[in-house]
C-alpha cells in the first residue's frame, strides 16, 4: 500500500481514538479484505477487527450500524479456502469483478486511471509498496486512509469513489457469503462519505421514510411491500407500468423495508418532499407478450432475470403462450 516516511493514519490510529482515526482504520481494514485475505478473515465475521471497527463507528454513523448484523453472520472458513474464494472471484484469468479502476471503467488493465493514481501518490510523497498497479482498490483505499480528515479526502472521493461504489454494489448482489457483505459495506460507507451531510445514527430513524437514492437499482421485487406493517409501501400495476409508491403519512419509520432490501437499494432518509403525501419511488414500463400482448412483467424485473440467467425466448412470452415453444 502507499507508504511514506511520515506517519500514516492507517498505521498509527486505534479504534476509539476519534472519528478521523476510526475512519482511517475502516479504510485500512477494507484494504486487507480486498487484497490477499489475511488470517483473521478465516474467523467468524463477529471476531474480525473490521467488525470491531464498524461497531465503534455505529454509534455515530448509520452507514456503519446497518452492516453489523451482516458482518456478524459471515461464517468461519479455513485460510486456504478463503484464499481460493478470493482467487475465484477476483484473480483467476478473467475475474468476475475487476479490482483495478482502469479495468472496471475501460476494460483495460493499464489505463489513464493507473497513471493518474501514480501521480497522486508521487505528489503526496508516497510510494506504492508491492506488485499491484497503482489503481488497485487496495492501494486507493490505503490512500483514502492516509487522507482521512484532510481537505483532499473529499476531492479524492469525488474523483475516484464511484467505481468502488459500483464494485461494492455488484459484490453485494453476488450472493457470496463473505464478499457480498463486504461489498455492501464498502458501497454504503463511501456513499455516506460523499453525502453533503453524513447520516449519523445518533439522529435516529424517527421521521425518516423509505427512499431510493438510485431508483434504477430497484428490481421491484416487492419484498419491502410485504414487510411494511402499515402498507405505506405499495406496488401498483396497470397495463403500462409497475410502480413502487410510498404514502408518507402512513409510514411509522420502523426501517423494516430497509433491512429486507437484498440489494441495499432502499434507504431510510429524511423526507425531501414532506408536502407530497403519495410519492412514486420507482416506475418501470411493462413488458408485453410478443404473441398476444398480455403483460409479462415489468422491465425492471425482466432486466434482473436476464442479468441472472441470460436471455431466452420464453422470457418474451406470457404463461399462456410459452407452452407453444415446446410443441
Amino acid at each position: 500500500m502507499p507508504h511514506s516516511d511520515r506517519a500514516c493514519p492507517a498505521c498509527t490510529s486505534t479504534t476509539g481514538a476519534g472519528e478521523r482515526s476510526r475512519r482511517a482504520d475502516l479504510h485500512a481494514l477494507l484494504v486487507e479484505t480486498l487484497a490477499e485475505p489475511p488470517d483473521w478473515m478465516s474467523l467468524p465475521g463477529c471476531e474480525w477487527p473490521l467488525f470491531e471497527t464498524v461497531a465503534g463507528l455505529a454509534s455515530e454513523f448509520e452507514a456503519a450500524r446497518r452492516h453489523l448484523d451482516l458482518l456478524a453472520c459471515i461464517p468461519p472458513e479455513e485460510p486456504n479456502l478463503r484464499r481460493e474464494r478470493y482467487t475465484a472471484i477476483f484473480a483467476s484469468g478473467k475475474p468476475k469483478f475487476w479490482l483495478y479502476e482502469s479495468a472496471a471503467l475501460t476494460g483495460k488493465i493499464l489505463g489513464p486511471q493507473t497513471f493518474e493514481m501514480a501521480r497522486l501518490y508521487q505528489a503526496a510523497k508516497l510510494e506504492a509498496v508491492g506488485a499491484e498497479l497503482p489503481d488497485h482498490i487496495s492501494l486507493e483505499l490505503a490512500f483514502l486512509s492516509h487522507l482521512a480528515g484532510s481537505t483532499q479526502e473529499k476531492e479524492f472521493l469525488e474523483s475516484h469513489a464511484f467505481w468502488m461504489i459500483d464494485l461494492g454494489r455488484a459484490l453485494s448482489r453476488s450472493g457470496d457469503k463473505v464478499y457480498a457483505p463486504i461489498g455492501a459495506l464498502l458501497a454504503d460507507w463511501l456513499e455516506s462519505a460523499l453525502a453533503p451531510t453524513p447520516l449519523h445514527a445518533k439522529e435516529g430513524k424517527r421521521g425518516r421514510v423509505p427512499t431510493l437514492p438510485c431508483p434504477d437499482d430497484c428490481t421491484l421485487c416487492g419484498f419491502c411491500v410485504q414487510v411494511c406493517p402499515t402498507r405505506a409501501l405499495k406496488i401498483l400495476e396497470d397495463t403500462k407500468s409497475t410502480s413502487l409508491v410510498l404514502e408518507a403519512a402512513d409510514c411509522i419509520h420502523c426501517g423494516k423495508c430497509e433491512r429486507i432490501c437484498e440489494f441495499h437499494t432502499l434507504r431510510m432518509n429524511p423526507p425531501t418532499a414532506s408536502e407530497i403525501r403519495v410519492q412514486t419511488l420507482r416506475e418501470s414500463p411493462q413488458v408485453h407478450c410478443q404473441n398476444c400482448s398480455q403483460t409479462v412483467a415489468s422491465q425492471a424485473e425482466m432486466d434482473y432475470i436476464v442479468s441472472q440467467i441470460g436471455e431466452a425466448d420464453w422470457q418474451h412470452l406470457c404463461l399462456d403462450c410459452r407452452p407453444a415453444l415446446y410443441i
